[in-house]
């Protein structure tokens, strides 16, 4: 019982310490933003990890939605040529990926057929890399970053 105590009081302890690293890079960045004399353009697709106070520092937002299926098979195209119509249709269908996450699974499935050679079946080996693209597929969907 007492084990369970102290592993507990360290599980704390290291919570409470990461938090608290969080928090004062967190205001290293905000201080930085402020005292910045020039233009900053960021872009994050994880905005509801923002702080409102770190939030509030952008002038102007612009918020770009995902693709829909029909340009998501074109990304899907243009990523990766070879691929039938039919496969790219149903990888954009299947799969709600940005273009960014696209291009990665691309990459990734470039250098699988560099390092094992041509897949055997294209459609399958991608469908691997795109169930496997999502980090909360692999961290029960925590969030990473600046929390709130």
């Amino acid at each position: 019982m007492k084990n369970e105590k102290t592993v507990t009081t360290r599980k704390k302890a290291n919570v409470v310490k990461s938090k608290s690293l969080l928090d004062a890079i967190e205001s290293v960045a905000t201080k930085e933003m402020e005292n910045f004399d020039g233009i900053l353009i960021a872009t994050t697709n994880l905005t509801e990890n923002l702080d409102s106070a770190f939030e509030r520092r952008f002038l102007y937002k612009i918020r770009f939605e995902k693709p829909d299926a029909q340009v998501r098979g074109k990304i899907w195209q243009q990523m990766i040529p070879e691929l039938s119509q039919s496969v790219t249709d149903t990888l954009a269908a299947q799969f709600d990926f940005s273009g960014g996450q696209i291009e990665n699974i691309a990459r990734k499935y470039a250098v699988s057929c560099i390092l094992h050679g041509d897949a055997a079946d294209p459609q399958q080996a991608l469908e691997e890399l795109c169930a496997n693209e999502r980090i909360d597929s692999h961290n029960g969907g925590r969030r990473i970053g600046f929390g709130k």
